[in-house]
C-alpha cells in the first residue's frame, strides 16, 4: 500500500510504507517488494497488519486524473494472515465530491525468486468528479464498466452518484534481478468485458541511513486493453516516481513523494493530459 505512488491495485496492494511487504520480511517477500540484500534473514511472523493514512494533490488511477485541481485524502487499513492480505482503501475528496472505497483480497504464492499474487478488488465509488478532460474519462471508463445505482446523467458536471466495478487481478514477479524488482501487474474489470489494463512495473530501493531513511524510485509502463476506453488499445502512460520513508520507530514511519505520468495514446483519446502530484502521510505497522 502505497498512498505516495498511483492509485490502483499496483498502487496501493502490496508495498508498504515502511518498505517491506506485509507478507514477508526483506528479500523473502512474496510481493517482491524488498530490494536490499540484508546480512540476516528476519524471521516472518504468521500474521501483520498496517494503517497508512495521508494527502495527496491529485487522485491518479491508472493514468486518469480523478480530482482535477483538487487532491483527496486516502487511508489504507490491511491484514495479513499468513499469505492471505485483506485491506481496504478509501479516498476523499479535498474541495470535491470524489469518494472511493476499495475492498481488495489477495493470496501470495513463492517458487523460488518468482511471486505470484491473484486476487479481486470490489471498487465503490459515492462520488465522482466530472469535470473537464474528468468527465470524459469517467464516460470512456464508465462505460460498462461500472453499473450505476443512483444519481444524475454525466451530462451534469460535479455532482455524486453511486457506481461499483469489479476486478480480477494478479501480480508476477520476481526477486532474482539485483537492486530492483521487476513485476506485472494485469486487471480484468469484469463490468465492462472486454476492459482490461496491464503495468510493467521496476522498483528500487536505497538505504541512505540503516534501517531508517529510504528512497524508493519506481518506474511503469501502463497499457490500456479496454479499461480506460475502447477507442484505443494499446500505450496508455508512463509514470516514474520518488517516494522518501524515515521510520520514526518500529511501528511509525513517515514519507513523502512525487510522481509524473505522461499521456500516451489511450489517455489522450479521453483527452487525460500529463499529470504530476505530490503525497505525504503516516504508517503504523505491527
Amino acid at each position: 500500500m502505497n498512498s505516495a505512488l498511483s492509485h490502483g491495485i499496483g498502487g496501493h496492494l502490496y508495498r508498504a510504507e515502511d518498505g517491506r511487504d506485509l507478507s514477508q520480511e526483506q528479500q523473502t517477500s512474496a510481493s517482491g517488494k524488498s530490494f536490499e540484500q540484508p546480512a540476516i534473514e528476519k524471521a516472518v511472523r504468521w500474521w501483520d497488519a498496517s494503517l497508512s493514512t495521508g494527502w495527496t494533490s491529485r487522485e491518479i488511477h491508472y493514468g486518469v486524473d480523478e480530482t482535477g485541481n483538487y487532491g483527496a485524502y486516502t487511508t489504507e487499513l490491511a491484514f495479513r494472515i499468513q499469505n492471505l492480505t485483506l485491506s481496504v482503501w478509501s479516498g476523499f475528496g479535498t474541495g470535491n465530491d470524489y469518494q472511493e472505497w476499495d475492498f481488495t483480497v489477495a493470496y501470495s504464492l513463492e517458487v523460488g525468486p518468482i511471486f505470484f499474487t491473484p486476487g479481486y478488488n470490489f471498487r465503490y465509488q459515492p462520488g465522482i468528479v466530472e469535470e473537464e478532460h474528468a468527465e470524459q474519462a469517467h464516460e470512456h471508463h464508465g462505460e460498462g464498466q461500472h453499473h450505476e445505482i443512483g444519481g444524475h446523467s454525466h451530462a451534469e458536471a460535479g455532482h455524486s452518484h453511486n457506481t461499483y466495478g469489479n476486478e480480477l487481478f494478479f501480480i508476477l514477479g520476481t526477486t532474482a534481478v539485483p537492486y530492483v524488482t521487476p513485476s506485472m501487474l494485469f486487471v480484468w474489470d469484469l463490468n465492462n468485458t472486454p476492459g482490461a489494463y496491464m503495468e510493467l512495473r521496476l522498483d528500487g530501493a536505497v538505504r541512505l541511513y540503516r534501517d531508517v531513511l529510504r528512497l524508493q524510485p519506481y518506474a511503469l509502463l501502463g497499457l490500456n486493453f479496454g479499461y480506460n476506453t475502447r477507442a484505443y488499445y494499446g500505450w496508455n502512460n508512463f509514470q516514474f516516481g520518488l517516494k522518501a520513508t524515515w521510520k520514526i520507530n518500529r511501528i511509525v514511519s513517515i514519507f513523502g513523494g512525487i510522481n509524473y505520468s505522461v499521456a500516451m495514446t489511450a489517455l489522450r483519446e479521453i483527452d487525460q493530459g500529463n499529470e504530476v502530484w505530490a503525497s505525504a502521510g503516516v504508517t503504523f505497522t505491527h
